[in-house]
């Protein structure tokens, strides 16, 4: 099947855009000279670019004509989360010395709502690893595991020390490194906290507002591996963010 061509002159104009040909700022061709150069309707003119300007890459103003989006093309943004404890700020990535994992439970679980998460049929089992991240004696966030049953054939799950680094037995059992897999994370501060279970895990006595990130990590094949729910301490994470230009 032949590609559209209102996607053709989509994929140009990023191409264009890309390489240099226009620079953020710069006005790229009117309606009419991609009629002419690309021999279409002004209706599938007017389709690619609207398409563009809603994914944020083109900027229309009436009677000036079409500019490439001075956003963050052309730009590199760097999101760098950091752990504030009692004794500096570090890196999320950073493995604090006397940061420690504790598991709370492991259960087969069926949740219709976990299992679209996991685009699996909502009958199938699921295992819940409910794990504790301390800093010395003092809990700072709440992490709730998700993977279908299916992905965890014959693995003893009764031994909970074992699952203190769950990524760690993943790799041993199927040489899956999901700490270096596609992700996707959503982060969001949630007050009120709909889990007041979560305040007692933390071992917090006052309703305090707590980031909660939700990931979803894939594997190669583009298919949920695992789902993660966690709730942070909202004075022990931050996000700091850096712009620079290409």
């Amino acid at each position: 099947m032949a590609e559209p061509k209102y996607s053709i002159i989509i994929n140009d104009i990023k191409r264009l855009i890309s390489d240099g040909t226009f620079k953020p700022g710069e006005k790229i061709y009117s309606e009419d000279e991609l009629k002419k150069k690309y021999n279409v309707s002004n209706t599938t003119v007017v389709r690619a670019l609207h398409e563009l300007v809603r994914a944020g890459i083109l900027a229309r103003y009436q009677g000036k004509g079409t500019y490439v989006s001075k956003s963050i093309i052309n730009e590199e943004v760097i999101f760098n989360e950091y752990t504030t404890v009692p004794n500096g700020r570090f890196n999320r990535k950073t493995k604090i010395a006397n940061e420690h994992t504790r598991v709370v439970a492991i259960n087969e679980i069926q949740d219709a709502r976990i299992a679209k998460k996991l685009q699996i049929p909502p009958e199938n089992m699921i295992v819940h690893f409910q794990r504790i991240r301390l800093i010395d004696d003092l809990p700072w966030t709440v992490q709730n595991n998700y993977m279908a049953k299916s992905n965890l054939i014959n693995v003893d799950l009764t031994n909970f020390e074992k699952f203190n680094s769950l990524s760690e037995v993943i790799k041993e059992l199927y040489d899956i490194n999901i700490l270096h897999e596609a992700m996707k994370e959503r982060i969001e501060v949630e007050f009120p906290v709909k889990d007041k279970n979560n305040f007692k895990l933390l071992e917090i006595d006052t309703e305090l507002p707590l980031y909660h990130i939700e990931r979803i990590t894939y594997v190669p094949e583009g298919q949920p591996y695992e789902y993660i729910e966690s709730y942070l301490r909202h004075n022990f994470y931050s996000i700091e963010i850096e712009k620079k230009k290409q």
